[in-house]
């Protein structure tokens, strides 16, 4: 198991190569005031700043909620493939569709019908589709 000194050298070293990479920019945020109390408390009690704290916070956060996903979207694309895979050519979607069709034609009241066009710019339009 790591000591604390090793484990702060390895955060450090890592803050170290994310400061090299992104400049830091200053971010406003409106904390309720029990979690700055809180925030306050932990800092004397740590002696660390509370930029840090917060930082270390989001960071896990951020880490919990990329897992947390990251473990949904396996399982949300694990269901899809299954899905793909049960009925590739949609051949019973089909089959349940022309079943449907074929159940409520009775209750279809143009149901092999044509009716004829209104006006000109219907029968216009029916031109131009039958070609």
């Amino acid at each position: 198991m790591k000591s604390k000194t090793s484990v702060r050298r390895t955060r450090r070293r890592d803050s170290d190569r994310a400061k090299q990479r992104v400049p830091r920019r200053a971010t406003t945020f409106r904390l309720e005031p029990r979690l700055q109390l809180g925030l306050e408390l932990l800092s004397d009690v740590r002696k660390a700043p509370l930029n840090r704290l917060v930082n270390q916070a989001v960071d896990e956060y951020l880490e919990a909620q990329a897992a947390s996903l990251e473990a949904d979207l396996e399982t949300t694309l694990r269901r899809v493939k299954a899905y793909r895979n049960s009925d590739p050519d949609f051949e019973g979607a089909i089959a349940r569709f022309a079943d449907a069709e074929a159940d409520h034609a009775a209750e279809d009241p143009v149901e092999g019908k044509t009716t004829r066009a209104q006006g000109p710019v219907q029968r216009r339009v029916r031109e131009l589709i039958r070609g």
